[in-house]
């Protein structure tokens, strides 16, 4: 027969062969060997058990008949810790057991007569061995599927759009095992958003010939800035044409995945590896499906809060949050403080170096002003040359330390220009509202929302009186206000 006589590739199949006869062992290992599988084996229960619980076994061999434990003794104590290994029952003597109640009863693929020689056996093997193939396949979408559905709610939250492009690449190449890998992006060009005609939503322009910026990286891929710093034209051109067909790609030893949103491909993910598994590819698509969408949300959130030049929040979204701050803080009964700054003598930088370097100047504010607080102090650009930073939980002594750290970072910053080098100096008004005291009594329920209105004002005033001071005294320099109080109830306001 030719197939005794065939050596084959590696397999990929790891089987354990347990029976307590030597001879039997040593020949069948070799026979399965021979077929390229890498077989394991023991001569006892116990033996075959430890093995199942520190390796990873596709099929399991196993003799009924041996000392201290039955096949079947074994069989009912593995499907207390793996319920889905595939076993094929072996025996001497085909009268021991009825096959087909054996197989119904101890949920096994099959029981093979070891006097029906070695061929048959592969035959068995190759019918458990594809069994295990299946039931892996089923097990991995599942596990990859319920995988996709735990992570998506952390995609879709609202957070930095740097944070959420590196989180899912991080994700899909450890569902995958891919160790070098980036995903990139349509650079700002590339992707035009425009506000529609009397709505709210946006329509999505591309632009041809645009670059794509690598926004995440793993592996060999990380500090690349463009898909051109990486591939010569050739391969760009094919990837290219990958995006305009918007369908996962394979190439010899690498994939490409592109991010759509609908019809609009907005990036792509790169991964050196061929995902050539059919439920993988399946996996991919769903999971690339959810992380497009999550990534056109986020550019949208920001494009609708986030000033392009510097950053920093819009005012519209800064006023949203204080109303939303003073609530949480007179729940809490904390200390909430405000900053008005204001870039000095901007007018001379554009005069001087023309308005390009003002706008230079005012980003340089922005990385100033993101260097000088915390994650979660709110910081805008309040228009103009005119920014406001609000500091939950924070002191008068507190703010002061912030203000002066800011004032501590213009130190040494300059904006060249043809008269030389323009110094960056900024000024800053600060104002701190305590804690409230009222008695609960005192408190009307609910409270009105014009009464946060009036409290945002006061804070508000109060900072950009301090920040007025600190300009005519001659600027680069902080100012306090008094510190606020929450104004007393009154029948207006209870209204």
């Amino acid at each position: 027969m030719t197939r005794k006589n065939k050596i084959s590739e590696t397999s990929g199949y790891t089987i354990l062969l347990v029976d307590d006869n030597l001879e039997y062992r040593d020949a069948t290992r070799f026979l399965l060997e021979h077929e390229g599988h890498t077989v394991l084996t023991a001569e006892n229960g116990p033996d075959a058990l430890a093995i199942m619980k520190r390796e990873k076994v596709d099929l399991l061999l196993l003799d009924y008949y041996m000392p201290g434990m039955t096949g079947e003794d074994v069989v009912l104590a593995l499907r207390q810790f793996n319920p889905t290994v595939q076993i094929i029952l072996q025996t001497g003597y085909a009268s021991e057991q009825p096959p087909r109640e054996l197989l119904h009863r101890l949920d096994i693929q099959g029981y093979y007569d070891k006097s029906e020689g070695p061929e048959k056996l592969l035959l068995w093997t190759d019918v458990g061995l594809k069994a295990a193939y299946n039931t892996q396949l089923l097990t991995k979408s599942r596990q990859g599927l319920q995988y996709i559905l735990d992570i998506t709610p952390e995609m879709h939250k609202i957070q930095p759009l740097t944070d959420l492009l590196q989180g899912i690449l991080l994700q899909i190449s450890g569902l995958l095992g891919v160790v070098n890998s980036f995903l990139a992006v349509l650079d700002e060009g590339g992707i035009r958003y425009v506000q529609a005609e009397k709505t709210d939503s946006f329509l999505a322009l591309i632009d041809d010939d645009t670059d794509l910026v690598i926004r995440a990286s793993t592996g060999g891929f990380t500090g690349n800035l463009t898909v051109n710093d990486v591939f010569d034209q050739g391969k760009i051109k094919t990837i290219r044409d990958i995006l305009k067909k918007g369908t996962i790609k394979l190439l010899p030893e690498i994939t490409i995945v592109p991010l759509k949103v609908g019809e609009l491909t907005i990036g792509m993910i790169y991964l050196d590896r061929r995902v050539t598994m059919p439920q993988d590819q399946e996996l991919l698509g769903v999971f690339a499906n959810q992380a497009a969408v999550a990534i056109q949300n986020v550019e949208l959130y920001e494009m609708a809060t986030i000033d392009r030049l510097t950053g920093l929040y819009v005012r519209s979204f800064f006023d949203k949050w204080l109303a939303r701050e003073l609530r949480t803080t007179f729940r809490s009964q904390q200390a909430l403080s405000l900053f008005m700054i204001d870039l000095d003598k901007l007018k001379r930088i554009n005069d001087l170096a023309g308005h390009l370097s003002g706008d230079q100047a005012l980003a340089e504010v922005g990385n100033i002003l993101r260097q000088a607080t915390r994650a979660t102090d709110i910081i805008g650009r309040y228009g103009g040359d005119e920014f406001t930073i609000l500091l939950p939980n924070t002191n008068e002594r507190e703010a002061e330390q912030v203000g002066k750290r800011i004032i501590s970072l213009f130190e040494g910053k300059t904006i060249p220009s043809d008269e030389g080098d323009l110094p960056l100096r900024g000024s800053v008004g600060s104002s701190t509202l305590e804690p409230n005291e009222f008695k609960n009594e005192e408190i009307p329920h609910p409270v009105p929302a014009d009464y946060f209105d009036e409290v945002g004002l006061i804070l508000m005033k109060n900072a950009d009186n301090a920040l007025y001071a600190g300009k005519k005294a001659g600027g680069g320099q902080l100012q306090l206000s008094p510190p606020a109080k929450w104004p007393p109830f009154t029948k207006r306001n209870q209204a």
